[in-house]
């Protein structure tokens, strides 16, 4: 136990900033699933990874580049996701498979890039050099709260985009600021985290709550504290080694934090089955 602590005390700045962009993720994933672009926002994900392994193979400095270089990105997505004659799926699905390849061949062309792609694919959080006073924290920290300054209006354009033409005027101004919100975000979550992290806080709070949770600011609250919660526990997990024909074995953060976000998604809509099933029964 007194090691555990002081292990947890070693790593809170990378506790404190997993926390932080698991948070902004979940909140931005409710209009992600509202809006109907889980897949959009997967392979946005891997647009992103390649724009990270990108710039770590050309040497760009500091952790700015990576983030303008996904938010040009976002804007030939949007383009080619709408092409006439094409089903969105299918490109998104050929999108996906291309940047996640492409991301591998950038792994090939160097080994100063491998340990940070593996990195960006598997993410290990307590093997980077993560500090609560990076660019990248105060990137996402300024388009968190751009983001909670126009929710609203993004909400509208979600839920009524023709209402709002009327009343407001053309949507696509903020369509492309919500992108970019998203894409900046990404970029910092998979730079600091890993692929598969950025992809599960994005997604799997809203997908575990939103089926019990009807208002709007209910859920964001709880997907927080969902993201939060899920993150500490496994930042645990990953700092208790188990040893194995003696040597200590020690799980990596990033996937540990993934699998306790998956149990609670599943414990959760396991657990409203289940009392669903009964009082169903029960009133027969």
């Amino acid at each position: 136990m007194t090691s555990l602590l002081s292990s947890w005390n070693l790593f809170l700045p990378q506790i404190l900033v997993g926390s932080l962009v698991g948070a902004l993720l979940s909140v931005l994933g409710i209009l992600i699933v509202l809006r109907g672009m889980t897949f959009f926002g997967v392979t946005l994900s891997q647009a992103v990874t390649f724009s990270v392994a990108l710039s770590l193979f050309m040497e760009w400095p500091g952790e700015i580049f990576p983030i303008l270089f996904s938010c040009i990105l976002v804007f030939p997505l949007l383009y080619v996701r709408k092409l006439p004659g094409m089903k969105e799926e299918v490109i998104l699905g050929i999108l996906f498979v291309f940047f996640s390849a492409a991301s591998q061949f950038m792994l090939a062309l160097g080994g100063n890039v491998q340990n940070h792609l593996m990195a960006a694919f598997f993410g290990d959080i307590l093997t980077s050099q993560v500090r609560a006073d990076s660019i990248g924290i105060y990137v996402a920290i300024f388009f968190f709260i751009l983001y909670l300054s126009f929710f609203r209006r993004f909400l509208f354009i979600s839920f009524d985009r023709d209402e709002y033409k009327i009343q407001v005027g053309n949507p696509l101004p903020f369509d492309l600021l919500f992108y970019i919100i998203l894409a900046a975000s990404l970029t910092v979550a998979v730079n600091l985290l890993g692929t598969f992290y950025s992809i599960a806080h994005l997604l799997l709070p809203v997908f575990a709550l939103l089926p019990i949770i009807r208002s709007l600011k209910i859920l964001t609250v709880v997907c927080v504290l969902f993201s939060i919660t899920s993150t500490c526990l496994g930042f645990m997990v990953s700092l208790i080694g188990l040893e194995r024909n003696g040597e200590m074995i020690y799980f990596p953060t990033s996937s540990s934090i993934i699998l306790v976000l998956c149990f609670f998604a599943f414990f959760i809509h396991i657990s409203r089955y289940l009392i669903t099933s009964f009082f169903s029964q029960k009133s027969r």
